[in-house]
């Protein structure tokens, strides 16, 4: 251990190189190894400081300059760590406070433990603001006023005639009876409200007053986190008894673009209400099943979900291809091949259908040398129905040197007056790491038709990303 100038920072204590001396208050030199003020350990019995001897000039001992400027350091950090902690507990303490006064306006995620509510509680949602020139804190707020204006006005509404009085647009032409236990006839009159696009199924009975009614809708979650949803309208109704308990429940499949200014694709979305004590309550889970699955296009199709989905579940979340057989799914061997996919290896090519009902489900599978399924995919998109296979293809589409899919097949529909409409339609899938990914763009510019083969459909593709046969 040495001393320093604290001048010039240089070694002042070796004795061949010594600047200048230190000495204490009693006139003793520094040796460079006893100076307890230099060392910062000053002996206990010492009083004053070292002091340089320089022209008259008293300064304090360098190492004691430095000690004082790290202690000041030291402060300032400490000081600004609690600044910080402060802040931070602050900000906390205000988020847990509007996280209250959220909870005391009934906005609320869905519980998953409370699946079934036969009270028909209103759904609550999760509040966010999304661009705003306003602060967030105002902002949120402001959506929590909405939301509550939404729900006092749809518990307003006590008659028939208060639903249009208090923001609503009746569907009319999807207003119909069933019967309801303990009330006899009611009817089903579903509404959207105008300020917000949420849907919302009022019962009333022949007297025109409201039994009960609920918003809580897989149609009112297709904006996931927003009040304003992208409801356009109701596509159809039926009550069949789904449980098989004797009561009507309800299969609504409803029009959406989800997005909150209507522009966009527009899709259906399908939900079940089961009559219970009371009034009618969703069962998140099946709902979820029979969107998720693509089991929305029709209520027919839903129906046959609700009631008989189980082996259906099994096209999705099946592992091998031995229990798909075994659960009844078909494979077209006429199309079935392998091919080396370069990033996901050699698969076999399965394509196939399985019988719902009165509907067959169309699907897609590439299945891996040990018989596990490695990505599928249900190419039907709004058709209800599989009328046939066309045709399978794996060859390189946007040039990025990997193999991509097509499917060509043909489907059947059927119309608002009854007739069953039959189409050719087709979809490409692309090559992704880990995956496929669907085909939207070309197909929003070209839509194929009854003459149309794989080969046209092949070239127009590849001629739309630059990547002509030449290519190959």
């Amino acid at each position: 251990m040495v001393c320093y100038d604290w001048l010039s920072w240089k070694n002042v204590c070796d004795k061949n190189k010594r600047i200048g001396l230190w000495k204490d208050d009693n006139g003793s030199v520094c040796d460079g190894k006893s100076c307890g003020q230099c060392l910062g350990t000053a002996n206990k019995s010492r009083k004053g400081k070292s002091k340089r001897v320089m022209k008259g000039r008293s300064r304090q001992c360098p190492n004691s300059i430095r000690t004082g400027w790290f202690r000041l350091a030291l402060g300032l950090a400490g000081a600004v760590v609690i600044g910080l902690s402060v802040w931070y507990w602050g900000r906390a303490a205000g988020l847990r406070r509007r996280i209250g006064q959220a909870d005391s306006s009934e906005i609320y995620q869905e519980p998953q433990e409370n699946l079934i509510d036969p009270k028909g509680a209103s759904q609550g949602i999760w509040i966010d603001s999304g661009k705003s020139s306003k602060e967030p804190e105002e902002a949120e707020q402001e959506e929590v006023q909405k939301y509550q204006d939404f729900l006092r006005r749809m518990d307003g509404a006590a008659t028939r005639r208060q639903i249009e009085e208090n923001g609503f647009t009746v569907m009319e032409d999807h207003v119909f009876p069933l019967e309801m236990a303990g009330e006899g006839e009611v009817f089903l009159v579903p509404a959207i409200d105008r300020e917000c696009q949420r849907l919302v199924l009022f019962f009333a009975d022949s007297e025109q007053n409201i039994l009960f009614r609920t918003e809580r809708l897989m149609a009112n979650c297709q904006v996931p986190g927003r009040l304003r949803q992208g409801n356009r309208g109701v596509a159809a109704v039926a009550f069949p008894d789904i449980d098989r308990d004797g009561l009507d429940d309800v299969v609504l499949i409803t029009v959406s673009n989800g997005s909150e200014n209507g522009i966009g694709a527009m899709y259906k979305v399908g939900d079940v209400l089961f009559q219970g004590e009371g009034g009618f309550y969703r069962d998140w889970r099946l709902s979820d099943k029979i969107n998720r699955f693509g089991m929305n296009k029709s209520v027919r199709l839903a129906m046959s979900f609700a009631m008989d989905g189980e082996p259906a579940e099994l096209l999705y979340e099946a592992v091998t291809m031995t229990q798909l057989k075994d659960r009844g799914f078909v494979v077209d061997e006429r199309y079935s091949y392998r091919k080396d996919f370069e990033k996901l290896g050699e698969l076999l090519v399965v394509p196939g259908f399985y019988k719902l009902a009165e509907y067959y489900i169309f699907m897609i599978y590439l299945v891996n040398e040990q018989g596990k399924i490695v990505w599928s995919a249900q190419p039907m998109g709004e058709y209800e129905n599989l009328y046939g296979i066309v045709g399978i293809d794996t060859q390189d589409i946007d040039g990025d040197g990997l193999k991509d899919l097509v499917a060509l097949a043909k489907y059947t529909y059927d119309t608002p007056e009854g007739q069953r409409i039959t189409e050719k339609d087709y979809t490409i899938y692309y090559q992704r790491t880990g995956g496929f990914l669907m085909d939207t763009e070309f197909k929003s510019r070209y839509q194929c038709g009854e003459e149309t083969a794989m080969e046209d459909i092949v070239e127009l593709a590849r001629s739309y990303w630059g990547w002509g046969a030449g290519n190959d």
